[in-house]
């Protein structure tokens, strides 16, 4: 530090009457510059660079017009006031004052501006999310009266935005919700009490048509210089609305569907099974009736309606053509929402699986065609055009896998049935009528024993052999029952000559009328030829003639034998029913079986010369 410097610091220092003011006089700029310096750490950690530049440049401005006041004082008035020779005392104060001063000020000032400049970008921001967003935005004062509405809100409610500004909220909802809207925006004012909840309100909006619809509200509050303002974020639900609607009423067909499918697994039959679908149909869809119908070859027969009128005024369907024909075919559900779009107006409902014309007055116009697996269709039919929804298929889904699984249970009940009665069945034969070929053989050993004579050795035989044929029949029904195998055209001259050939025929003879073909499995054919011959030969007596011919859809074996009596004829196919003493009571039986096998009918009548005469029909 030069003397000098260090001189004119001691004069000002100590040129004055009072120490105090001195003191401060030198204190203050020292003061003044630990502020900036402790001040400008501060800054760094709390302001942008940007602010804390201008405050810089505020406070070399004040700095700098500081020394501008000193140097006046300096050169102009002090030099006037100072005696010649004395020396000038450098006054520091006045720079420091003008320096805080200037940071003062300017830390004020871009206060100003940064808070005036993010107010700026709030709204540039806000303007830009609100007139680019799809979702209606709506500002209005304390007055309920619309000061800004974004271009998505003409969009969702008619009015251009325009017309909007000005208006009353009230324009937007219908009337019932307007003075609960005005009381509780009053009530908010008075008290701050929210009569809603302000996040996600459910409402209706009022479009400039007149037509409501469901809209879902947000609520927000700010101000803005002396604005109390309101902002609602506002979006249009229909969409949601109506998939809330279909899962209800898609969760109410489910509930339903549980207790038709009760009401089904519970029949004992499936004429009940047809019944409880077609009524349960109703139940779960929004059908005005609904028919079952079951296939029978290439048509569908139907079996129950849900009006329970008489079936016999509904004809017979095809499965291979229409509606109903196709969802068969096809295993899948159809759905069409307007019947008089896809048919002529000359076309009846029926062949498609509706009712007659004369059987409701109005036609259907909907249909859902539910295919039943292998077993045929259920329809149900609206008299509304597109009464059924895409959900309901995939509830005629479940509909359909209850019905057939339905069914398939009491097939398998109706076949354990028939296996136990079988078994009770076999339990009877072993226990008599092989008792019978048993006792005889074993009394005649006895006889054997006690006289020895051979002669008894020939009944034995037919007793064994007795026991053999009983135990191989009985295998026969055991083993193949009622199943038959792949099916082919079948010569009926090759099979009845094929059969006469396996047969102890003796002197029996055999006459073939007719050389036509059938569609069965050969070897359960040959089954039924050659226990037809058996019996035959059997009953009818020497020289017993058997004829086989064609019959318009089938086949007949008759013989020349002394027939079967009228009153015999529906016995005859009992398993173990014989009039004869060395039969078996099981041929017929087996014959019937394979016969009813194939999807086929038998039945016992008068031969040509008095004798048996069995006809097969339905081939």
């Amino acid at each position: 530090m030069t003397p000098s410097l260090l001189l004119t610091l001691s004069r000002a220092i100590t040129d004055t009457d009072v120490p105090v003011i001195d003191f401060v006089e030198v204190s203050l700029p020292l003061l003044v510059g630990v502020g900036l310096i402790v001040g400008g750490f501060w800054l760094a950690r709390t302001h942008t660079a940007d602010r804390i530049a201008q405050l810089a440049k505020w406070a070399i401005g004040g700095g700098i017009v500081g020394v501008a006041v000193n140097l006046w004082f300096m050169f102009i008035i002090s030099l006037e006031q100072i005696p010649a020779g004395e020396p000038i005392v450098l006054n520091l104060n006045g720079a420091g004052i003008f320096m805080a001063a200037a940071v003062l000020l300017g830390y004020y000032a871009t206060g100003l501006e940064a808070r005036e400049q993010q107010l700026e970008r709030s709204k540039t921001r806000f303007r830009a999310l609100t007139e680019n967003s799809s979702i209606a935005v709506i500002s209005i004062d304390e007055t309920s009266t619309i000061r800004y509405a974004n271009d998505a809100t003409e969009a969702l409610f008619g009015h251009p935005t325009t017309d909007l500004i000005g208006e009353p909220l009230t324009k937007l909802m219908p009337a019932r919700f307007r003075e609960a809207h005005l009381d509780g925006l009053s009530h908010y004012l008075s008290d701050g009490r929210r009569t809603v909840d302000w996040d996600g309100l459910e409402l209706a909006g009022l479009g400039a048509d007149g037509e409501e619809f469901p809209v879902e509200i947000s609520f927000g509050e700010y101000v803005v210089e002396d604005d109390h303002l309101f902002t609602g974020v506002i979006q249009d639900i229909s969409d949601r609305k109506a998939a809330e609607h279909q899962l209800r009423d898609h969760t109410s067909k489910v509930t339903q569907l549980h207790a038709v499918a009760t009401e089904i697994a519970s029949a004992d039959s499936s004429d009940q099974v047809y019944q409880r679908t077609a009524d349960g149909a109703i139940d779960v869809f929004p059908a005005d009736v609904a028919r079952v119908a079951i296939a029978d070859g290439d048509q569908l027969v139907p079996v129950a309606s849900s009006d329970h009128e008489s079936l016999e005024e509904c004809q017979l369907v095809s499965a291979t053509l229409g509606y109903a024909g196709q969802s068969y075919q096809s295993g899948e559900v159809l759905r069409l929402d307007d019947l008089t779009d896809t048919r002529s107006a000359a076309q009846s409902p029926l062949q498609n699986g509706g009712p007659q014309p004369d059987a409701a007055p109005t036609e259907p116009r909907a249909l859902l065609s539910i295919p039943l697996g292998e077993y045929g269709v259920v329809q149900a039919f609206a008299e509304e055009p597109a009464a059924f929804s895409a959900r309901d298929e995939e509830v005629a889904e479940m509909l359909a896998t209850h019905v057939t699984t339905a069914l398939q249970r009491i097939e398998a009940e109706s076949t354990i049935r028939r296996e136990r009665d079988r078994l009770e069945e076999f339990a009877s034969i072993l226990s008599h009528d092989l008792r019978n070929p048993l006792n005889v053989a074993q009394g005649r050993l006895e006889l054997i024993e006690k006289t020895g004579e051979l002669e008894h050795v020939d009944a034995i035989d037919r007793a064994l052999n007795r026991m053999e044929r009983l135990i191989e029949d009985m295998l026969t029904l055991a083993r193949e029952g009622d199943a038959v195998g792949e099916t082919e055209p079948v010569a009926l001259r090759a099979v009845a000559n094929q059969a006469w050939t396996n047969v102890a025929t003796e002197s029996a003879a055999l006459e073939i009328e007719s050389s036509v073909q059938i569609d069965g499995d050969y070897s359960r054919l040959i089954q039924v030829f050659e226990n037809l011959y058996r019996n035959a030969i059997e009953h009818g007596g020497e020289g017993v003639t058997i004829r086989v011919g064609a019959l318009d859809g089938g086949f007949f074996v008759e013989d020349t034998g002394p027939g079967i009596p009228a009153a015999e004829r529906d016995d005859v196919f009992e398993s173990g029913y014989t009039t004869n003493q060395d039969g078996t009571g099981f041929g017929l039986a087996i014959v019937k079986r394979v016969v009813e096998a194939h999807g086929w009918e038998i039945e016992v009548t008068e031969g040509t010369d008095g004798g048996a005469r069995f006809e097969v029909s339905g081939t």
